[in-house]
């Protein structure tokens, strides 16, 4: 009985400690977020955007106005989007992003970008099963 109880017990300990791990990183691909984005070329233009933004000028306002995506015509808005559809540096960022967070300058090979999530869906494992493979 011993015997089994401890190996009952390691069992738990590993879950334990694996499952969080586990959970976090699947997790990242179990949401949509709803973006807008400003683009443009140099370093000094973003900047410009981002201080304009800091004295409460509009993010679709300025989207529209500055941005070099064909999105300018929507304010900006490119729709939901999920992990792997997005720019590498563009993604690491945007999915760290909470609702109505606008975020930092980043830069990738398009230009650069702020960006700014509206909304985010989180899906259940079947639901993300369900809409990746069917």
């Amino acid at each position: 009985m011993k015997v089994v109880l401890s190996i009952v017990c390691w069992i738990f300990a590993a879950i334990c400690c694996v499952f969080p791990f586990a959970y976090n990183h699947s997790d990242m691909d179990k949401k949509d977020l709803k973006i807008s984005h400003i683009l443009v070329d140099t370093n000094e233009q973003i900047i410009d955007i981002k201080k304009q933004l800091g004295e409460g000028k509009k993010f679709d306002e300025l989207a529209q106005k500055y941005s070099q995506c064909p999105s300018s015509k929507q304010k900006g808005d490119i729709g939901y989007n999920s992990r792997g559809k997005l720019l590498e540096e563009f993604e690491a960022v945007a999915f760290k992003l909470k609702t109505e967070e606008i975020s930092e300058p980043v830069k990738t090979s398009a230009g650069w970008h702020i960006i700014k999530v509206h909304d985010i869906k989180y899906f259940s494992d079947k639901d993300n099963f369900e809409r990746r493979y069917f």
